[in-house]
Order: structure tokens, then sequence, then C-alpha cells
């Protein structure tokens, strides 16, 4: 699995992805590439919906927690940012998945107002809603980065996930503060 530190390469993108905002405007967003070993374990019952598992350390973990240790490993703090099921109100942020329903998940908030601040401010652009935010929130170094994981050929950028980029940016981010974390499970 590819290693995360401040300086590496994960944060100087493989390439770049395409988004038109909602004026049309196009941006250009960091994007990598990773490839994770996938979890040949014990499975576990509640995989949210069908996720897959990677192998992190020998625990199995969803994508957006394995792309969460990335950031920690490298020194930095991190959530995983889940919106599913709250509405307008603040999102789920999770640092670990329990082997049980959503429901029962346990929250892990952040703490630094600068970066809580910074969420309400882009949820206020957007509508007064964290709909669409991204996956995973890493902050450290003097800088944050939102990154969205998305599997390789499975998945895309969603609309609500443009409208919070657009947000966000009209908010003072740019687009170096996004990163498209494209991933796929070894052969």
């Amino acid at each position: 699995m590819t290693n995360l530190n401040p300086d590496s390469n994960l944060f100087k993108p493989n390439s770049f992805e395409d988004i038109a905002l909602p004026s049309g405007e196009m941006v250009k967003i960091p994007e990598c590439h990773l490839v994770f070993k996938m979890w040949t374990g014990q499975p576990i019952k509640e995989t949210f919906g069908g996720k897959a598992l990677v192998d992190v350390g020998g625990k199995p973990m969803f994508a957006e927690l394995a792309i969460m240790h990335l950031f920690i490993n490298a020194g930095w703090q991190a959530r995983w940012i889940e919106t599913y099921a709250t509405g307008d109100m603040e999102p789920k942020f999770l640092s670990a998945w329990l082997d049980d329903k959503y429901k029962n998940q346990i929250q892990n908030p952040i703490t630094d107002s600068a970066v809580t601040d910074s969420l309400k401010k882009i949820a206020a652009l957007n509508g007064g809603s964290y709909s669409g935010s991204w996956d995973v929130l890493g902050w450290g170094a003097g800088r944050m980065i939102f990154a969205e994981s998305k599997r390789f050929k499975k998945d895309r950028i969603r609309g609500t996930q443009v409208k919070w980029l657009d947000a966000a940016l009209r908010a003072g981010f740019s687009p170096d503060n996004f990163l498209v974390v494209q991933w796929n499970l070894a052969a």
C-alpha cells in the first residue's frame, strides 16, 4: 500500500480530474492512484451496504478509513466524514468502523475550531447542508485536504460532491485542497 507523509507523492497528483462547476467553469482537481490489498480474513457482518474491505496492517477497513489512516500515519489528523442519514445536520466524523449497524458507530468529533469553522462556512455556502462533503478530511502542516475515495472504474464524482467543491472554492479553498483518490484492489 502507498505510504503517505506530508511530502510524499500522495500529495503530488499522478494526474488531474477535470470537474465542471455549476457555473460551467472547469477546475483541475489533483488525483492519485492507490492499490490496496484485498481483505481475505474473516468477513465482517456490517459492510455499510456492501462496501469492499481492504487489508490495512492485518485489519479489515473500508477504503475511506484506509485513506484516513494514510493521513494519520503521516502525522496529520483525519476523519472519515459520513453524511448518510444526517439530513442537513452535521455529518458523522468517524475514525473506525465497528462491526455493527451505522447508527451504532462511534463519532470522533473534530475539536480543532479552525477546521470546524471552515466546515461550517462551506456548509453555509452549500445551502446550509453538509451533503456532498468529500469522504476524508485530513489536516496538518498548515493545510486541509478533502479526499474523495473512488474505486477504479466503479465510482465517479457525484453532483452533490461538485456542489461541495464549488462551495469550498467560494469559501476560499483552492483545487489543491482537494484530492480524488482512485483506488483498486491488488489482483
